[in-house]
Formats: C-alpha cells, sequence, structure tokens
C-alpha cells in the first residue's frame, strides 16, 4: 500500500507540475507577443521612448517595437497593412482609419495639445479671412488639416478659400520658414521656429481648441487575440507618465536624444502638451469625452467629404481595458 500511495502521490505531483508549466507557458504567451507601434516626429510621442529606455515595458512583460514615419497617411498604410499594430493619433485620423474599413479601437488617450499644434503665418495674416487667396502648408487628412478646418468653421469658411499645398507638418514649417509658403499648419518645434522668418507669427495654436488629444488605436484582431498585451501597454504608459512628471530633467534629455534636440527645447516643447495620467482617462472615459470628440471629427470630416460613411463615435472606444486595469 505504501508503493501505491507513494506512486500515487508522484503521479499527483506530475500532474500538477504539467499543468502549473502549462499555466505558465499560456500566461507567457499571452504577454510575449510584441506589439509594433507607429510613431510620427511629435514631442508628445517621446512617451514611448521613455517607457523603453526606462524599463517600463519590459516590468510589465510586454515586448514593443516602435516604427517611425514622417507621412501621415504612411501611417495610415502601416496600421492597413498590419506593419503596425497601434497607432496614437488625434480623433479626426481615427475616423478616416475607420472609414477606410478597418476594424479599430480606442482603448486609452496618452497626451493632448495644448499650444503644440499650430498656424504659422507671414505679417500680413492676422486672422483667419487673412489667409484668403494664400498659398497654406498642411497635410491633407491629418492633425493639421483638422485643426485648421476646426478654426475656420467656427467662421463658416473652409479650405476652398485657400491655395493649398499638400505636404507633412514638419515639411510645411520648413517650407513657410523658407519662405515658399504664406503660412502652415505644423507642429512643435516649428511654432517656435516661425520668427525666423521676418514677420512670422503663431496665428491660432490648438491652446484654445478643446481637448486635442493623441488616442490609442489598436487593431480589432490585435486586441481580441491579446487583451493582455493591450493591458500591459497601457500601464506602461501611465507608469511613464508618472515617471516624466517626477523626472523632468532626465525626461527632456532622453527624449531630446531621440528626438535630436536639446534638452531646453524639449522643455519648451513640453510645456505645449499635457500628459494624460490614468486618471485623467478614467474620468475622460466616464464622461464620454473620446465618443464626443471622434463625433465631431467624423461629423465635421463627412461635412467636407472627407470620410464616405457617417461616424459613431461611441461605437469606437472600448473602455473595458482601461477600467480593470489594475484590477
Amino acid at each position: 500500500m505504501k508503493k501505491l500511495y507513494a506512486g500515487f502521490g508522484v503521479v499527483v505531483l506530475l500532474v500538477v507540475l504539467i499543468m502549473g508549466l502549462k499555466g505558465l507557458n499560456h500566461s507567457q504567451d499571452s504577454k510575449s507577443a510584441t506589439l509594433k507601434i507607429g510613431l510620427n516626429p511629435w514631442i508628445g510621442n517621446g512617451l514611448y521612448f521613455i517607457a523603453q529606455e526606462k524599463g517600463f515595458f519590459e516590468a510589465n512583460n510586454i515586448n514593443v517595437k516602435l516604427e517611425s514615419f514622417d507621412d501621415g497617411a504612411i501611417g495610415k498604410q502601416l496600421l492597413n497593412s498590419g506593419k503596425v499594430d497601434v497607432l496614437p493619433i488625434t480623433p479626426e485620423t481615427v475616423v478616416i482609419i475607420k472609414d477606410s474599413g478597418l476594424g479599430i479601437k480606442i482603448i486609452g488617450m496618452t497626451v493632448a495639445s495644448k499650444g503644440a499644434d499650430g498656424i504659422i503665418a507671414t505679417r500680413d495674416v492676422q486672422n483667419l479671412t487673412d489667409l484668403r487667396g494664400k498659398k497654406v502648408a498642411f497635410e491633407v487628412g491629418s492633425p493639421s488639416h483638422f485643426l485648421l478646418s476646426y478654426f475656420l468653421d467656427q467662421q463658416n469658411l473652409d479650405t476652398s478659400i485657400l491655395d493649398v499645398v499638400n505636404t507633412t507638418a514638419p515639411d510645411a514649417g520648413a517650407a513657410f520658414v523658407a519662405g515658399q509658403v504664406d503660412a502652415a499648419v505644423t507642429w512643435e518645434p516649428w511654432l517656435s521656429k516661425a520668427s525666423e522668418r521676418p514677420g512670422g507669427h503663431v496665428l491660432l495654436s490648438s491652446k484654445t481648441m478643446e481637448l486635442f488629444p493623441d488616442m490609442m488605436i489598436i487593431r480589432n484582431d490585435v486586441l481580441e487575440s491579446n487583451p493582455e498585451a493591450a493591458a500591459a501597454l497601457l500601464r506602461s504608459l501611465f507608469a511613464a507618465i508618472d515617471w516624466i512628471n517626477a523626472n523632468n530633467d532626465e525626461a527632456a534629455e532622453i527624449i531630446g536624444k531621440n528626438f535630436q534636440i536639446s534638452s531646453e527645447e524639449v522643455k519648451a516643447q513640453l510645456a505645449t502638451i499635457q500628459w494624460l495620467t490614468y486618471d485623467d482617462n478614467i474620468v475622460s472615459f466616464k464622461s464620454g469625452q473620446p465618443q464626443d470628440l471622434l463625433q465631431k471629427a467624423g461629423d465635421l470630416w463627412l461635412r467636407l467629404d472627407l470620410i464616405r460613411n457617417p461616424i459613431s463615435g461611441t461605437n469606437l472606444v472600448d473602455d473595458s481595458i482601461l477600467i480593470n486595469l489594475y484590477k
């Protein structure tokens, strides 16, 4: 009988070990998939370099690959083709991607522009109506286009009054400073560089808009196959935001190194954005703010014939990951 009990005990032990290993492997599988994230050269995306270099991704058992791009159209192509899984981008681009037929969800927001995006113009352009007939550079269908349309719409105007030069935000800023266009819609550091052209100034900026956030788009197939990876990504980024808020000098050095600008320039640009913490997200998602922003963007784009179909802001948001993030 002792031999029987001993044998039975060994069997039980083996079963427990096997089940434990299976459970461990399952846990590792759910967290070991690599998330590919597309990033354009905007100061708010310095967050991802912080999370990578300070080990927040590693601490949350997630592999992340950062894919850089300059042209917004390329970013959308990367997401549509599956070459990136996640794209942090503003509301107007979210609705364009949705209108293309791709299944996506918004699971969080990381940063908001509070003056980091704007319109730079020559001395003779002092208001929006002065832009009539002027050569204005911006990327069609981009955050810059949305910012410009947002302000024009308040004056019952649209981009048809402009001589449009379709180019990326960095190239638009460079074209303005070089004297090639009368105005440009761009982001930092080009807003700060506007004065390098005699008479150049910031006409309007996102500082006077309602919240203009980067929303984290994730493809539906990725979210459904590995929700834990999405949760780990959010935990990593919120931890990185908390770290930045407590370590401004070191954060500026890391961001500056990755954007190839000085720490002083980084600090000046960071003053034009707002980091959105976990608590900020909870308040915002509970109030329905992301849904409202997406709806407004969709309604404006539909009116301007930039999308073909009406958009439901509510259907684009999935707050289940966020709400259960630390449970």
